[in-house]
């Protein structure tokens, strides 16, 4: 039975992985490819994006937009003056000067009639804006939050951050509370914009650096960056070079790299005399700086640029689809 639960959930991982998809760019149009490097949807297309609560990619074209599958047939008309990818299974368009929200069969959810939309549904609400004022709506439409601010993000967790037209900054929560941000409020709180976006960081006259969970110092403030840890690991920087720490406060590597990006699936990009590669969590450099231009690793590939075009590699450095695009994006 075991042997048989892992042959289920091994051909189910790799359906999966056959099924995604990378946005590429060949004479400024852009199409689609599959793992392979087949291009399954033809370069015409002035953009191409994927939503993340289905399964549709938004398209423009001539200046209209509209939403396609993966196989390139039109699934709503391309027909709209601007929109954005699905949120929560709603999607923000515009019809001449008015926006309103559709579903992924394109059918009207809520009417045109908002000036604008920042981004879309996100934790059951969305901002709107009429008269340069703006608030939350639900997915009835209903409003449920005030359209009396000036500035309104999204809800990326139980509050957002909002601007007041008397240039107050304050945290709002789902009721219409409003509270002064306090650091405090949101330690555990994810915001779209933040007046501190790493909650764990601290600046003295040195430089800065990080503490851990119980306030003890674990990078000592030297640096001119440090990030969030990511996989474990926190990126520095320090007079120009870029190096990393482990969770536990221990130097893994000393600044080194002239770039360096945050950790993703055991790697990280570095940039070194000009050119890009790859380093493990130990600071091993696994794939040597060769490459004009590279992104991160997502599900097991990551797009390089060779001699002025993109293919991808996998972990080992090996490229498994050639550099023929003018562009590329991450397979998902």
């Amino acid at each position: 039975m075991k042997n048989i639960s892992f042959l289920i959930i091994l051909v189910s991982i790799l359906s999966c992985k056959s099924n995604q998809t990378a946005v590429i760019q060949n004479d400024g149009k852009y199409g689609l490819i599959n793992r392979s490097g087949e291009i399954i949807v033809l370069p015409e297309y002035d953009y191409i994006i994927k939503s993340s609560s289905t399964n549709l990619f938004m398209v423009e074209k001539d200046e209209k937009y509209g939403f396609i599958d993966k196989q390139g047939d039109v699934i709503i008309p391309i027909i709209y003056d601007d929109a954005s990818p699905f949120y929560e299974q709603l999607s923000a368009v515009r019809k001449g000067k008015k926006f309103g929200f559709i579903d992924s069969k394109g059918r009207v959810q809520i009417p045109f009639k908002y000036d604008d939309v920042f981004l879309g549904f996100s934790k059951g609400l969305s901002d709107v804006t009429v008269n340069d004022s703006c608030g939350y709506i639900n997915k009835r439409g209903k409003v449920i939050i005030p359209l009396i601010y000036e500035t309104c993000y999204p809800f990326q967790s139980e509050v957002a951050m909002i601007y007041t037209f008397d240039d107050q900054t304050l945290l709002i929560d789902k009721k219409g509370k409003t509270y002064k941000y306090d650091k405090n409020i949101v330690t555990n709180q994810k915001l779209w914009a933040t007046h501190n976006s790493y909650p764990k960081h601290f600046k003295t006259n040195t430089g800065r650096g990080s503490i851990d969970k119980k306030g003890d110092t674990i990078i000592p403030p030297v640096y001119s960056s440090v990030g969030n840890f990511q996989e474990k690991r926190s990126i520095v920087e320090r007079s120009g070079k870029w190096g990393f720490y482990n969770d536990n406060g221990e130097m893994i590597l000393k600044p080194t790299f002239d770039d360096l990006w945050h950790f993703t699936q055991g790697l990280a990009k570095f940039k070194l005399n000009g050119l890009w590669g790859y380093v493990k969590k130990n600071g091993e450099i696994v794939i040597e700086p060769k490459f004009e231009s590279a992104g991160e690793f997502r599900n097991g590939l990551a797009y390089v640029k060779l001699n002025g075009l993109y293919g991808y590699i996998n972990r080992k450095g090996e490229i498994v689809i050639e550099p023929k695009f003018e562009k590329a994006s991450h397979f998902e």
